[in-house]
């Protein structure tokens, strides 16, 4: 019996070595890792595939390692079987995904938008719509656990992790079968509920054109709103004597934090990856944004931390910081020195690097 020793990056853990037998087939040690690794689900192990680093076509899992050729300075991937690039919804069918317990909205705005948790592969990074690796017991919810679905004016949610369950209206889903969706319904998520509200657009809409009712300053027409005042970037603002404390101010103070922190967002104007309109809602902070971000997981020129925005709630005034990346950070076109805050304003144009360029708005 012949062996090969090999490095297998299986999610998150990276690096793992292992002494292979040459005549098991990849089949055969896709069932190897997941008897080894307890936190994988593996009542399904044919949406598992083996991949050589750097290649995008997997491995044929009838084949062995000998048949393969594996060598022992080839790298394995373990992961997913890599499905295709998401597709943009348009505008008008956008919908989101609403925690109840916290609040936390998650734009439904391309399919297949996968509900779970990110892992380091790039692709499954990209579809992933609704992160709930930080919402309350988010931690139990499968890496895959569910896809939402967009066809003939319709919304659909499939359940991909038979381990985790999803409930709609309180009916338990089966394993890969689409289920309708509709405005208002309301999602448990894995064993340990997680609840969630679903939105379609028309709803969302009405619930921003309240909100935007509500803010505009009494005798005041939207029309007559001022116009955003042109930031001045090279004049980085210094930081106050005292930071910010939150008990320091009353219940009613935050309650106006938050609703706007909800308000801020990103509006992608022009990027190689990303479809332009696409949003970033931005309401925890601080943000950092970078290839980290799902949205910009596949933007080659943007640093891994790229630029941090944050929310000073005394001022009421966004700031965002160049966290010293490769090529740069622009407001309105003109590049910032790194490591010093500079306002962000409604309407200011944030450059990360030359080509991704987004929109800030309140």
């Amino acid at each position: 019996m012949e062996y090969i020793d090999v490095k297998i990056d299986v999610f998150e853990h990276t690096g793992q070595r292992a002494k292979v037998d040459k005549s098991l087939t990849v089949a055969g040690l896709i069932d190897e890792i997941l008897r080894e690794f307890d936190d994988i689900t593996a009542d399904s192990p044919g949406k598992y595939a083996l991949y050589l680093k750097g290649m995008d076509r997997p491995l044929a899992a009838s084949k062995t390692m000998l048949e393969l050729d594996i060598q022992p300075q080839d790298q394995l991937v373990f992961e997913y079987i890599r499905q295709t690039i998401r597709q943009m919804l348009e505008p008008g069918q956008y919908a989101i995904l609403r925690e109840e317990s916290t609040g936390k909205t998650f734009d439904i705005q391309w399919q297949p938008a996968v509900i779970g948790r990110p892992t380091n592969e790039v692709d499954h990074n990209i579809v992933l719509a609704v992160n709930v690796q930080l919402l309350p017991n988010g931690m139990t919810i499968s890496r895959k656990q569910a896809q939402i679905t967009f066809a003939a004016g319709k919304y659909y949610v499939e359940l991909l992790a038979d381990n985790n369950p999803i409930y709609i209206n309180g009916k338990e889903i089966p394993l890969n079968v689409r289920r309708e969706i509709k405005n208002g319904d309301k999602l448990l998520i894995g064993r340990s509920k997680i609840p969630m509200v679903f939105q379609t657009a028309p709803a969302v809409a009405q619930v921003s054109a309240v909100r935007d009712q509500h803010s505009q300053p009494a005798g005041r027409t939207p029309q007559q709103q001022p116009q955003p005042q042109v930031i001045q970037p090279h004049q980085p603002i210094t930081p106050p004597e005292k930071t910010f404390q939150p008990e320091e101010y009353s219940d009613k103070t935050h309650l106006a934090v938050e609703e706007i922190r909800q308000m801020a967002r990103l509006v992608v104007e022009a990027a190689p990856t990303i479809a332009t309109g696409q949003r970033l809602e931005l309401t925890e902070f601080p943000v950092v944004l970078g290839r980290s971000t799902p949205m910009l997981a596949n933007e080659i020129k943007v640093s891994r931390r790229h630029a941090e925005i944050n929310y000073d709630a005394a001022a009421k005034r966004y700031t965002v910081t160049d966290l010293q990346s490769t090529n740069g950070v622009m407001l309105d076109g003109i590049r910032i020195d790194p490591n010093r805050p500079y306002e962000l304003r409604p309407g200011t144009k944030l450059g990360l690097g030359q080509e991704v360029v987004m929109r800030f708005e309140t």
